[in-house]
């Protein structure tokens, strides 16, 4: 019985070494030039507002932080929390009516796409190409498109919040003997009145002790049709960060 114990004991050690061994952390950061686009349509709004033209947005730089868990593990799948800080701000002289009110001067507007993504993915290929295939959860606490008038302080604004699961597909592959890799990875959902296509493409370089550098391209694009609002914006820029994988 001493002896049954002790090699139980012994494989449970040798067990708990290999997924030690198995398991790998990553966490990271980037800062993201942001350039905002689109057209935004209520049924109180006499025509179209175009977000650049009409409210002046430009150029702003936003921070995403991310961590990633994986795992050798059967049938339990690798999980990627990743938090898109997306605040941006602008003033401008416009001229438009929003249900009786008019907004004509100086107009201060902002726009909160912040959302947090839980995705729980699979490795389909992990090896020089890596291949993961997953869902994301998408959290938006509290989507807002808000514009006041700095004169008269009249305010119009649009809110919403809710989940949205997204299918997740990234790819990357690893130049052979230099840390070098190129990679993309893709988030999407097309369904009833909400379509959102969120991805990146990006040439990062990894040291052997974990620590790299990543720069790339993301485009975020929403098109969110109810009875009462449209709304189709486009958000992209480049983007450059730094990780450490250990």
């Amino acid at each position: 019985m001493r002896n049954f114990l002790l090699f139980a004991m012994l494989m449970g050690a040798v067990s708990a070494t290999t997924l030690a061994e198995d398991i790998s952390f990553e966490v990271g950061a980037y800062a993201w030039q942001e350039n905002i686009s689109g057209d935004v349509t209520t049924d109180a709004l006499s025509g179209d507002i175009d977000v650049e033209k009409d409210l002046g947005f430009d150029h702003e730089t936003n921070n995403v932080f991310y961590a990633v868990l994986e795992h050798s593990l059967p049938f339990i799948p690798n999980i990627r929390v990743q938090q898109t800080d997306l605040e941006l701000s602008a003033t401008n002289n416009a001229s438009f009516d929003v249900g009786g009110l008019s907004f004509s001067g100086p107009v201060s507007s902002s726009i909160d796409l912040s959302h947090t993504d839980i995705t729980l993915y699979y490795k389909a290929l992990d090896d020089r190409m890596a291949l993961d295939l997953g869902i994301t959860v998408r959290l938006h606490d509290d989507v807002s498109i808000e514009s006041t008038n700095i004169t008269t302080g009249a305010t119009d604004s649009i809110d919403a919040d809710g989940v949205l699961p997204l299918l997740y597909v990234a790819a990357r592959y690893n130049l052979p003997h230099t840390g070098l890799y190129i990679g993309a990875d893709f988030k999407g959902i097309d369904v009833n009145e909400v379509a959102l296509y969120d991805y990146r493409v990006n040439l990062g370089y990894e040291r052997p002790n974990g620590l790299g550098l990543e720069v790339g391209y993301r485009r975020f694009d929403l098109d969110y049709d109810d009875d009462d609002d449209d709304v189709e914006i486009a958000v992209d820029g480049a983007y450059i960060g730094i990780f450490y994988h250990f």
